[in-house]
């Protein structure tokens, strides 16, 4: 989308992870919608900035569903550093005002806190340069970015563990979960984990639509998470089905977020399979309700294996041609997704640092879930 300006304010989404479509501007009033561009369903991701002439109230309508969440939108005053603006300034769930403090002022707002290439390379500048972490490219995208993939832990090991993320380019909150996740695996003096597993991460499996904001869910002819199949159309999963053939994995949780709120949606939860993988996934889930429950910050996120939805409940149905469901067929004894919210539920909003926190939460129960293999 080029700008759209008028005398009040002006709108972009050329940024990275932008994504709007405005419809028209008069006064005071902006009305708006999330782009859906090459996604087969209604979806709700949005992402764009706004410059306002003067210091003044805007009132930003969303016309195509209830898009904004409980907290308001994530804004932000560079683009990279992200908090809830608050329910403050939310008028409903398709509507919501900002006060721009002087005039020129640039504000970026998003249905979410996103986490785009530029926070990973953030993140990967804290842990460059230690023995156990190593970063390579797993292929290039279409549009040719590299894909990066970290590895962690011992080079010589026989056993391997897989972490993935954005198979759906939209759902960044996990990604910060898994920031704490490693970090407490590289902050142990001596982790069952490290020790005993090579563990590869590829944060970005749909790295074009991460950075191009798309919707990414229900992408036509079908999303990055349903093409593991015979011939993939996607250069990303391709690569990892090639990269993984012949290695002996013993655990891949492949991340997502939910549907964007209400009931499950707004806890974590474990998408589980048949048996004996669903067993394995249900000890794991004790591991992370046990640690998450012991941790007393007030705004601590906490996971419930009741929350977990078995296989053939829902959507979570067999046969799909999923990233767990290709890494069950290699043998690994325990493959699946785990969802993290995009906003929380109660007065616990999920932001970058308890997720991360929960990230060590569950860094600890697969320390203690490997242990029993």
């Amino acid at each position: 989308m080029m700008p759209l300006s008028t005398a009040s304010v002006s709108i972009d989404c050329r940024h990275s992870g932008g994504n709007i479509r405005v419809l028209s501007i008069e006064d005071d009033l902006v009305l708006l919608e999330q782009d859906l561009r090459d996604s087969s369903n209604w979806w709700f991701y949005w992402n764009f900035s706004a410059i306002a002439s003067s210091g003044k109230t805007i009132r930003f309508q969303f016309v195509n569903g209830e898009v904004v969440g409980p907290w308001g939108p994530a804004v932000s005053l560079d683009g990279v550093n992200w908090r809830w603006l608050g329910e403050e300034s939310l008028l409903s769930r398709e509507a919501f005002t900002y006060t721009f403090r002087h005039g020129g002022e640039k504000a970026y707002f998003c249905f979410c806190i996103p986490y785009q290439l530029y926070h990973f390379e953030r993140y990967y500048a804290r842990i460059a340069g230690r023995k156990e972490v190593n970063r390579g490219v797993l292929t290039h995208s279409e549009q040719l970015r590299p894909i990066p993939i970290l590895t962690l832990g011992n080079r010589n090991a026989d056993r391997h563990i897989f972490f993935t993320a954005r198979h759906h380019a939209c759902e960044s909150a996990p990604s910060y979960m898994l920031e704490g996740l490693f970090d407490s695996l590289l902050a142990s003096d001596s982790s069952p984990v490290l020790e005993r597993f090579l563990l590869h991460y590829i944060p970005f499996m749909d790295i074009d639509g991460v950075e191009n904001g798309d919707q990414g869910k229900a992408r036509i002819p079908h999303d990055h998470n349903r093409d593991y199949i015979e011939e993939p159309i996607y250069r990303s999963t391709g690569a990892l089905m090639n990269y993984a053939e012949g290695l002996k994995t013993a655990v891949t949780i492949d991340c997502h977020s939910p549907y964007k709120w209400g009931d499950r949606n707004d806890v974590p939860f474990f998408v589980k399979r048949d048996s004996p993988v669903k067993e394995r996934i249900e000890a794991l889930s004790g591991l992370l309700e046990q640690a998450s429950g012991e941790r007393r910050d007030k705004d601590a996120i906490r996971h419930s294996s009741a929350h977990n939805i078995s296989m053939g409940e829902d959507w979570n149905l067999p046969g799909s041609t999923t990233c767990a469901n290709f890494f069950e067929g290699t043998g690994a004894s325990l493959a699946c997704s785990f969802e993290f919210p995009y906003f929380g539920s109660g007065q616990t909003a999920v932001t970058p640092d308890n997720s991360r926190r929960f990230g060590q939460d569950f860094a600890y129960a697969l320390e203690q879930f490997i242990l029993t293999m």
